[in-house]
Parts: C-alpha cells; sequence; structure tokens
C-alpha cells in the first residue's frame, strides 16, 4: 500500500503491528478524496483558515508526491472519532445541535456529504470487523467503535449530512506536522516513512490522551 514498510525503519522494527489487506486498502482512496474536498472548501473559502495552506501544499505536490502522502495508514483527517460523546443520540438530534463547537463551520456541501458517507462506511466496517485496528486507522476511541459497531450501514449513511462538518485535517493546531508529511511526500524514501511513523504515534498519543487522562499531550 506504500512504498515505506510499516514494520521495518532503516533496518529497526517498527512498534507498530502491520494491519490487514481490508483495513489498509481503502485508505488512499479516502485520503485523497478528502484532500482534493479541502482544495474545493479553500476555493469557496469555506475551508478552516489553518487548513490553508494544506490545500496549497496539496495542489503544488505531483502525481507520485499525492499517491505516496494519501498512502499512509491512517486517516489524515479527523471525523470526530476520538469523542464518543459525538456519536450519542445523534439519530435524535438536531442538526445545528451536532457539531462540537471545535467542527463547527459552513452547511457541508454535497461533495462533502460525500466524503462523510465514505469514511463513515469505512468506519463502521473497521468498527465491526477489525476494531483493534481503529484507534490507529481513524484516531477512534474504543468506546466511539462500540457506539459505531451496533449502528446498521444504513443509519450510518444517514449521519452523513449532520457529520459532515466533523471532517477535517488532523494537527491543524501543529503545522509543522502537515509541512514534514508534505516534504515527506515529496522526497520520497526514508523521509517519507520518518513522516508517516511520527504521524502514527501522534494519531496514537492524542487518543491515548483522552483514554488515559494524565497520558502526556500529542499535538492536537
Amino acid at each position: 500500500m506504500s512504498d515505506y514498510d510499516l514494520d521495518t525503519l532503516s533496518g529497526q522494527r517498527s512498534w507498530m503491528p502491520r494491519p490487514p489487506r481490508e483495513v489498509l486498502e481503502p485508505l488512499p482512496d479516502l485520503n485523497t478524496y478528502c484532500l482534493d474536498t479541502l482544495v474545493e472548501q479553500a476555493q469557496a473559502g469555506t475551508a478552516h483558515p489553518a487548513a490553508l495552506r494544506i490545500a496549497e501544499r496539496w495542489l503544488a505536490l505531483d502525481a507520485a508526491a499525492r499517491k505516496r502522502l494519501a498512502s499512509h495508514p491512517y486517516l489524515l483527517f479527523d471525523a470526530g472519532f476520538a469523542d464518543p460523546r459525538h456519536w450519542l443520540g445523534l439519530e435524535s438530534a438536531r442538526i445545528h445541535d451536532t457539531a462540537p463547537t471545535e467542527y463547527a463551520q459552513l452547511a457541508a456541501t454535497p461533495r462533502q456529504i460525500t466524503g462523510a458517507q465514505y469514511v463513515l462506511c469505512y468506519a463502521w466496517s473497521i468498527a465491526g470487523h477489525h476494531a483493534d485496528h481503529a484507534p490507529l486507522a481513524l484516531g477512534m476511541h474504543p468506546q466511539c467503535a462500540e457506539q459505531i459497531a451496533k449502528r446498521t450501514i444504513l443509519q450510518m449513511l444517514l449521519l452523513a449530512p449532520r457529520t459532515a462538518g466533523w471532517l477535517r485535517p488532523r494537527w491543524l493546531n501543529a503545522p509543522e506536522v502537515w509541512e514534514d508529511l508534505v516534504h515527506g511526500a515529496a522526497e520520497g524514501g526514508i523521509a517519507h516513512a520518518r513522516a508517516g511513523l511520527q504521524g502514527m504515534r501522534l494519531v496514537a498519543t492524542e487518543l491515548a490522551t483522552l483514554v488515559y487522562p494524565g497520558y502526556p499531550r500529542g499535538a492536537g
């Protein structure tokens, strides 16, 4: 899936076990779709201000570098999976009540809703069949995985209009993370691998701060 081996980096074994093919295969397409949607938002003036640089850097990459950036074994976007409270009572909540303040934005476009459907279908599949890999692939809290696994695929699809506004690039408060990811994608090889593994560590650390109070915080 990626041009670097998840189990090795410069001859040393990675701390992360290799996810199964069913977990890895959809991620490049999901990441590409989300990044292309971010470009659409930037051009329409509806993107989060901190995300504009990410859209610019994505557009500046050539096709091979874009493929590398999208190939990381985790979703490059946050979809509100880290906080189970976001998913409680969604079916009965009103649309404007469902988006947490930090995710608030203008009304979702049709492309954003479609992207949310893709992500929610993937999340439902992972939560139901590969829950052990949901934390790193999606930054998903175990309690959130339990809630999502109880829903049907149709219920998840119907939630897309209400949750599309939650989908945003990770690490908006740490632009240096994206600079490393983009630089690594442009360079390839070890630079790409190191940036990707750092991203995995950040996803794991940020989730651990919610699951285990007092755990040192990640990049945000």
